[in-house]
């Protein structure tokens, strides 16, 4: 989804290099993808499990692509983790986790929010300081978020937060304007 605060900024002040998100959405809107291509990132990673936004998105990015800045995987994100095996995150790196299933055309999917399974992705990285932010915070605050049902009933956000701070207690927590305002976690060393 499009995001609404200054990315670029964030990349400053945390010092990162790479960016990864998780669910590209349609790329003929204005993506997050698109926002940290206009950064001042080394490479741009996106992960998306809908066929037809792969393949638009490998038609719009297509000059990124070819120069090595945008790299675009269809896949689901619980497979996250074979695609950060690279020496690129042994660089710092920010990680935007905005995969769901809300929409009746995806059916391919292991989990509706596979939110859990990026954190361990990420926390499998040698690097412990990464940023992370996960956005729809409005939907993440209540039981079952997209209808996912794996978790049990648990406090999501909580949960959320508990297990990122099990990849390095340091990290802070503040959030961000999205869709709406405050609706995007941020975490940071």
């Amino acid at each position: 989804m499009p995001i609404s605060f200054d990315l670029e900024d964030i990349r400053v002040k945390n010092n990162c290099v790479n960016y990864f998100e998780t669910g590209l959405y349609d790329p003929r809107c204005d993506v997050s993808s698109k926002i940290a291509l206009s950064c001042n990132f080394d490479k741009v990673y996106c992960i998306e499990i809908r066929k037809d936004w792969v393949e638009m998105g490998n038609d719009i990015f297509k000059e990124h692509i070819m120069t090595g800045k945008y790299n675009l995987y269809l896949d689901d994100s619980v497979n996250m983790k074979k695609y950060l095996m690279t020496d690129d995150f042994k660089n710092k790196t920010i990680f935007f986790l905005d995969a769901h299933v809300d929409n009746m055309d995806i059916y391919n999917y292991i989990k509706k929010c596979p939110l859990f399974d990026e954190l361990e992705a990420i926390k499998s990285l040698e690097r412990k300081d990464n940023v992370i932010l996960i956005d729809d915070l409005r939907i993440i605050k209540n039981s079952f978020p997209w209808g996912e049902q794996s978790y049990g009933n648990i406090n999501f956000l909580e949960q959320i937060k508990n297990t990122i701070l099990t990849i390095n207690k340091d990290y802070k927590f503040d959030t961000l304007n999205g869709h709406i305002e405050d609706d995007v976690l941020l975490a940071y060393v």
